[in-house]
């Protein structure tokens, strides 16, 4: 009887620590993504087959083809991010993060990442709060933080080793609960970028 115990509770905690996903820096996952710094401008490299390269949950072990022109092919996941060491939860379960990679079909130029709502994200997070002291330069090039429900700020952002990359934080805040978009364009790609201020 004490075997079959000590078994259970093995077997028990062995399914409990694999069940567990990693979690990722957000500033790591989005410096994975940008494509590297060669001198000319690089499409990213769709990973397919390559399970391990991002620390993301693909959906599909392809691409798929959007009838969106701005999308053209695309490839979903999700993944368990933090943000300066710190997982958001809405209660007690912890906010999910999507992942969108976009682009033509020989590598994706953009991608979005994007949390379910919860109650302890907050609105109006910048490039700071999100990045905090890791290397990074970046230029705030528009902002629409009026509002009281949504905005975002939109920057040239430029990481080490890494292609001058656009991103645009936003949110959205409904009875106590955020959710914060991240998208990340290249130079060709950000022409998609919406800045309507709403």
């Amino acid at each position: 009887m004490k075997k079959l115990l000590l078994y259970l509770l093995f077997a028990s905690i062995t399914c409990t620590a694999g069940a567990q996903t990693i979690k990722t820096e957000m500033y790591d996952l989005i410096k994975k993504l940008l494509s590297d710094s060669t001198g000319s401008e690089n499409v990213g490299d769709w990973a397919v087959g390559q399970p391990k390269k991002f620390p993301v949950k693909w959906k599909t072990d392809g691409i798929e083809m959007s009838e969106d022109t701005s999308i053209n092919f695309y490839r979903m996941g999700s993944a368990n991010i933090a943000i300066k060491g710190h997982i958001f939860k809405d209660g007690y379960l912890p906010i999910k993060w999507n992942i969108m990679l976009k682009g033509p079909r020989m590598g994706y130029t953009s991608f979005s990442i994007i949390s379910s709502q919860g109650n302890e994200m907050q609105p109006k997070n910048n490039i700071d709060s999100i990045f905090g002291n890791k290397p990074f330069t970046a230029k705030l090039l528009e902002s629409c933080d009026t509002k009281v429900l949504t905005g975002y700020y939109y920057y040239e952002l430029k990481l080490p080793r890494k292609d001058l990359a656009f991103l645009k934080i936003s949110w959205i805040s409904v009875n106590g609960k955020t959710a914060l978009r991240i998208d990340c364009f290249d130079n060709f790609s950000k022409y998609a970028v919406n800045l309507d201020c709403q």
